[in-house]
């Protein structure tokens, strides 16, 4: 697959067996699976074509925050939001903490395609859901349909320190005294929460989503956990140096995550590549017409999980 810019302005089953399932009022199956130290949760979104699983960011988000464009790709394919483990249904399952590392979240991961059925997998991952995708593709490659990573992080911890200064450019005097404050009062969730805007093209729809999310939107603990072993153990340059996968990277013309943009434009030179202009680190939020027919463009033309 030749790589492409765009500055953008036969159907799997889902298996249940085993599965201990329930269809909500709001459309979706919720289940879960086993895996070490407890179970996880999932949940399916649609009920035609092949099956993709969508990996929220963070660590430690809680994954909710992507249901909104599960909602809108199910119209056409269906959609697998895993809850990682410590955050939404899967928070029991954070047990002693030893399993929050980038080696347990990849079997986590695998255990939920286990438990659907599947031999190989479609991932679409959102920011540090795209590094769970990268890392899930290093491991097992042969078990990877193809890759959507969306707002990537990097594929190691040195693209970090541009994503940090990225953020910070963006961040107004009013946004920078908050994060001030919440550090002062031992609040990282507040500090997540100060820094936002930073993440959007648009100033001012940044400060409403900072609104609009819970009080309890992310697990520090996970975040902090993940972090360190990410830190020291997550390195998928020479792994996926030279895969076939297809792969797609979409960017906000203003994501930080653009920091990691020449080093995955080597690690996947044959790529598709799109652009949504007008927006940040949450492109369906700021522009989201080229978002998903960026997407649905993709995974149209890619291999079909099975």
């Amino acid at each position: 697959m030749n790589r492409r810019r765009f500055i953008a302005g036969s159907a799997a089953a889902f298996a249940l067996a085993g599965l201990a399932a329930r269809v909500r009022a709001d459309g979706y199956v919720s289940g879960r699976f086993t895996v070490s130290g407890g179970t996880l949760g999932y949940r399916r979104f649609g009920t035609n074509g092949p099956i993709h699983v969508l990996l929220s960011g963070g660590p430690g988000l809680e994954p909710a925050y992507v249901d909104p464009v599960a909602v809108e790709l199910a119209r056409d394919r269906t959609v697998v939001v895993l809850d990682q483990r410590g955050t939404g249904t899967s928070r029991e399952a954070f047990g002693d903490g030893s399993a929050l590392t980038v080696a347990g979240a990849v079997a986590d991961l695998d255990g939920l395609r286990e438990a659907l059925g599947l031999r190989r997998l479609s991932l679409l991952g959102h920011s540090w859901g795209a590094m769970l995708s990268m890392a899930y593709a290093a491991a097992h490659g042969d078990r990877v349909a193809s890759l959507a990573l969306l707002d990537p992080g990097g594929p190691d911890p040195t693209f970090f320190k541009g994503f940090g200064e990225r953020i910070a450019a963006r961040l107004t005097a009013a946004d920078n005294a908050a994060a001030l404050a919440a550090q002062q009062a031992n609040s990282a969730d507040g500090v997540q929460r100060a820094m936002l805007p930073g993440f959007f093209h648009d100033h001012a729809k940044g400060l409403a989503y900072e609104a609009s999310l819970p009080q309890h939107f992310a697990n520090s603990d996970v975040n902090r956990a993940m972090y360190l072993d990410v830190a020291a153990h997550y390195d998928v340059t020479k792994t996926l140096s030279g895969t076939t996968n297809p792969t797609l990277l979409l960017y906000g013309t203003d994501d930080p995550s653009r920091s990691a943009e020449a080093q995955l434009d080597t690690l996947f030179p044959h790529a598709a590549k799109v652009m949504v202009a007008d927006s940040g680190h949450f492109p369906w939020l700021e522009n989201p017409t080229p978002f998903y027919a960026a997407i649905r463009a993709f995974l149209n033309g890619a291999p079909a999980p099975a």
